[in-house]
């Protein structure tokens, strides 16, 4: 195949390459956490989708890493979804506010990934 320097060509050398290191394999956000304000004692779900996930799913919170378990043990309140990475955090207690990152860690091959920081803010209703 002839291949003059344009776009369409270094597109095709960029697949070819990805495809002949395996790159397609590598894990990537689909969702990633945002900046969220939400009322005490309310649900909040934080979310955090995966493509290709292949490591082990954590959230942060202010730096600190919370666990790898869908039922966050020192977290009761805190549970990771099943079929995504989603934070789910209830009822929501004035000590929840902080910056969250989803994580999901290296496998042999594979990059671990860090979502963006998201704040989560939360309010409580006035004079409480």
């Amino acid at each position: 195949m002839e291949c003059l320097v344009n776009k369409a060509c270094l597109i095709i050398i960029f697949l070819n390459t990805m495809v002949m290191n395996n790159v397609s394999s590598l894990q990537y956000f689909l969702t990633q956490p945002e900046n969220t304000t939400a009322m005490v004692g309310s649900l909040v779900t934080l979310p955090c989708m995966v493509s290709n996930m292949q490591g082990v799913c954590q959230w942060t919170r202010d730096g600190l890493g919370l666990g790898v378990d869908l039922e966050l043990a020192a977290y009761p309140r805190f549970t990771m979804s099943e079929n995504s990475c989603a934070l789910q955090i209830a009822p929501l207690l004035p000590s929840d506010e902080g910056v969250y990152q989803c994580q999901v860690g290296a496998m042999p091959g594979v990059v671990p990934i860090t979502s963006q920081s998201a704040n989560l803010w939360v309010t409580s209703e006035p004079g409480q």
